[in-house]
């Protein structure tokens, strides 16, 4: 019996250490994240961001695109370009390039709009879709892959020009060139 106790303590010992290392790497992988972003930040928005601030990013357009760097082209009301537009057919479906929790919205330049805020302290931009898949709600999780929407033209572009207009926001302020992450893997 005692032998038994023994044996159980141990265990208890090797999973609360166990417990304390997987904790410590989190801490770890968070201060890393955190560094990275402030590094993003003090960089010229125009060179994006590098893959150690986007962690598991992946393409945003399920589907064939096509998109250029189009990062401070003007726009209309003296605005410049804050995203890449990646034209793809209508109802071409958008995932979530993270894990996080979204909100939708509706603007006048960005017609229908998600943002997903990842868990890593990036918020992604997503606009212009044609509709969001049944059941999505404001505010709710999702996980990288997931299907956020599809792919149209509402807002200000021209009638046809579907595409998704996508920004990339390190820490969820300030916006920085997407073009350099949507290029590594789209």
């Amino acid at each position: 019996e005692l032998a038994a106790e023994e044996s159980e303590v141990r265990s208890l010992e090797e999973q609360r250490a166990a417990e304390i290392r997987a904790a410590e790497e989190a801490r770890r992988r968070r201060e890393a994240q955190q560094a990275a972003i402030a590094a993003a930040l003090a960089t010229p928005a125009g060179q994006g961001v590098g893959a150690e601030v986007t962690p598991g990013f992946i393409c945003p357009v399920a589907g064939p695109s096509r998109f250029v760097d189009s990062w401070g082209a003007p726009r209309s009301g003296g605005r410049t370009h804050k995203g890449t537009d990646m034209m793809a057919a209508r109802g071409t479906p958008l995932v979530a390039v993270g894990d996080g929790y979204i909100t939708i919205s509706f603007g006048t330049l960005g017609g229908n709009i998600v943002w997903l805020h990842a868990d890593h302290g990036v918020s992604y931009f997503y606009a212009h879709l044609d509709s969001y898949p049944d059941g999505l709600v404001h505010r709710q999780r999702v996980v990288r892959g997931q299907v956020i929407g599809y792919v149209g033209d509402t807002g200000n572009p021209a009638p046809g020009a579907y595409h998704l207009h996508f920004g990339i926001y390190p820490g969820g302020s300030t916006a920085v060139n997407p073009y350099p992450s949507v290029a590594r893997v789209c």
